[in-house]
């Protein structure tokens, strides 16, 4: 298993440093800095999910932000 999970952080890093060095020789410098970030996050999701670990669900973050929106809402 972390053979596996290193393969695909290495798989992982030199995918992301190829296609940024190419947005970057385009003159993309935002588009680099948003994709080496989504590039972090889902090899640090991905690598936790290969390794069977229990991540909490999405739902909780936007529960919090909409709900005091649609109680607001409805109180009209």
């Amino acid at each position: 298993m972390i053979v596996k999970i290193v393969l695909f952080v290495c798989f992982m890093i030199v995918w992301s440093f190829v296609t940024i060095r190419s947005m970057l020789r385009r003159q993309k410098n935002r588009e680099a800095a948003v994709f080496s970030s989504l590039m972090l996050i889902s090899s640090v999701v991905g690598s936790l999910l290969m390794a069977r670990v229990e991540l909490p669900s999405m739902v909780v973050p936007f529960k919090i932000v909409f709900e005091p929106i649609g109680k607001m809402l409805l109180m009209r």
